[in-house]
C-alpha cells in the first residue's frame, strides 16, 4: 500500500513538473507579427498575433489595427480585425484572409467623420526554421477593404497589398 502510495505521489509530481515546464516554453514564446500598407498616400500599420501551426500544416493568425495617423488638420483613427488563416508544408505558406471589419473616424478642424470597412484577401509567404529563434514567417498579401457611411464617396473596393512578418511557434 505504501509502494503504491509513493509511486502515485511521484507520478503526480512528475506530471506537475512537465505541465508547468511546458507551460513555461510556451509563455516565453512570441507569436507576433507586424503588416502595412498604404491608404491614400498614409502608411497604416497592423499586428498579427496568435500565431499558430497546428497539426497538419494549418496556420492561423489574429489581424489587427489601431492607429491614429495625423493629417493637414487633424486625425484619422482605424480600428479594425480578421483572421488570416491558409497552410503550410513547412516551408511555404499562403491562404486567405477573412473576417475584416474595422472602423475609421477622421477628425478634420472640429468635426469627425466615421466610416466602417469590410474586407478580404490571400497571402503567401515563406517559413524558416531556426533552433535559436524558432519559426519565422514573411511574405506579401493583397486584398480589398469596402467603406461604408453616409460621408462615404467610395462607389468600388479599395485595393491594399503589402508585406508581412511573424513569429510562430515550434
Amino acid at each position: 500500500m505504501l509502494k503504491l502510495k509513493l509511486i502515485s505521489a511521484s507520478l503526480i509530481l512528475v506530471t506537475l513538473a512537465i505541465a508547468l515546464s511546458v507551460r513555461t516554453v510556451a509563455s516565453n514564446q512570441i507569436t507576433s507579427g507586424v503588416f502595412s500598407f498604404s491608404l491614400y498616400g498614409y502608411t497604416v500599420n497592423g499586428q498579427l498575433t496568435d500565431a499558430s501551426v497546428g497539426h497538419g500544416g494549418g496556420v492561423q493568425m489574429q489581424m489587427s489595427i489601431d492607429q491614429t495617423i495625423t493629417v493637414p488638420n487633424g486625425t484619422v483613427h482605424i480600428t479594425g480585425s480578421g483572421v488570416w488563416g491558409g497552410i503550410t508544408d513547412l516551408q511555404t505558406l499562403s491562404g486567405d484572409i477573412s473576417n475584416v471589419q474595422g472602423n475609421v473616424q477622421a477628425c478634420l478642424l472640429t468635426s469627425c467623420t466615421t466610416a466602417t470597412f469590410t474586407g478580404s484577401g490571400t497571402w503567401s509567404g515563406t517559413i524558416t526554421w531556426s533552433q535559436s529563434t524558432g519559426a519565422k514567417g514573411s511574405g506579401t498579401y493583397q486584398g480589398t477593404l469596402t467603406f461604408t457611411g453616409s460621408q462615404v464617396n467610395q462607389t468600388s473596393p479599395v485595393p491594399i497589398s503589402g508585406n508581412w512578418t511573424a513569429s510562430f511557434p515550434v
